[in-house]
């Protein structure tokens, strides 16, 4: 799944049975946070499901927050409605670079 903007990166690559989902973010920083994190979980499934996959294959994900904007505890209210118990293995990283929330994954089919 090729980048849209031309970048030398691809948002999803597959490797046998595995994909590994380049950090996907908002697609505006022009609403509430809670919503920027739907619509990130939300482009998460969209590149999964170009794949063939689902949430249910995700087995790691990675997380990066602008703590300013968006805490550990606001993501994880909205992240249980997309991720079920046995849930994927989760780092959750600080940061301040200009978004407010990237998250990237792997899955396993």
């Amino acid at each position: 799944m090729e980048n849209p903007l031309g970048l030398a990166y691809s948002q999803a690559v597959r490797v046998n049975d595995t994909v590994y989902v380049a950090g996907q973010g908002p697609d505006t920083l022009e609403c509430p946070v809670a919503e920027q994190v739907r619509q990130t979980l939300e482009n998460v499934r969209n590149m999964l499901g170009e794949a063939g996959l689902d949430l249910s294959h995700v087995v790691k994900v990675t997380v990066i927050l602008n703590f300013a904007y968006i805490t550990p505890q606001i993501f994880e209210k909205i992240y249980v409605q997309y991720f079920q118990s046995p849930y994927p293995a989760r780092t959750i990283i600080r940061s301040d670079i200009g978004f407010n929330v990237q998250v990237d994954v792997i899955a396993v089919a």
